[in-house]
């Protein structure tokens, strides 16, 4: 699984391999520390995720616009 930032144009921007079998977990991790480093003074104050039809899973950390996309190799 990869970890990709959707940026407010739509384009994806590649973060990380996700590489344990608990990437639910470690997804919205590696998303928060991804976050805080594009923007420490950020805050999230929630962090929601689903997953879509694709099979994609979507974690939303607050922006509205910006969204963390988990997609299968």
């Amino acid at each position: 699984m990869k970890l990709y930032f959707q940026h407010s144009d739509g384009s994806h921007e590649f973060i990380r391999e996700l590489s344990d079998n608990r990437y639910q977990l470690s997804a919205v991790s590696a998303a928060l520390e991804d976050l805080h480093k594009r923007n420490p003074k950020y805050k999230t104050y929630y962090q929601r995720t689903w997953e879509d039809d694709n099979g994609w899973m979507w974690i939303d950390v607050g922006d509205h616009v910006c969204f963390y996309i988990v997609k299968p190799d």
